[in-house]
């Protein structure tokens, strides 16, 4: 098989092939952060407009113009109102332990993180993940955790975190 793969391979490269050279500044746009086809709503962008870190925000809610924004450059909370319950969007990095990636206990403790966990403490939901260097969470808390499925199980949570898109801020 690698054999053929090889003859292949070097039919197309003696038939006048070769490596495709493409300018990508031509191409490519100039920001990493996609534009969205409607605008967000002015709480959002005016809001998120000085966060020098991605700020995430569950796509079902980006357009919710009765969302609470509360930003500094380190850091974000974005807070919605649902029936019965509040959901926020934090990221943070207003404190950071400078590691070395080749200390020990940082190996162990990397190799050990998930990518994203789930806890609840105190009738609330919460999913925090570090992405960019920067600390993470979702959050939701219910007027009566004991019987909102939303605080009693991950599945709404982990929804939301499956569905995050960055909305704003300066990767």
């Amino acid at each position: 098989m690698r054999y053929i793969y090889f003859i292949f391979l070097s039919s197309i490269l003696s038939a006048g092939g070769g490596i495709l050279d493409v300018d990508w500044s031509s191409v490519a746009p100039k920001s990493t952060q996609q534009k969205p086809s409607t605008p967000y709503p002015k709480v959002l962008t005016e809001g998120t407009k000085d966060v020098h870190l991605p700020v995430y925000l569950s796509k079902q809610y980006v357009y919710d113009k009765n969302m609470s924004v509360v930003a500094d450059e380190n850091f974000y909370t974005i807070s919605i109102d649902l029936d019965a319950a509040v959901v926020t969007f934090s990221g943070d990095r207003t404190y950071q332990e400078s590691v070395s990636p080749n200390n020990p206990e940082f190996q162990k403790i990397a190799k050990a993180t998930p990518p994203v966990e789930y806890n609840s403490a105190e009738g609330i939901m919460s999913a925090m993940f570090n992405r960019h260097g920067v600390n993470y969470s979702i959050n939701i808390e219910c007027e009566n955790p004991k019987r909102d499925n939303r605080c009693q199980k991950v599945d709404f949570i982990s929804s939301l975190y499956h569905s995050l898109i960055m909305v704003g801020g300066r990767p």
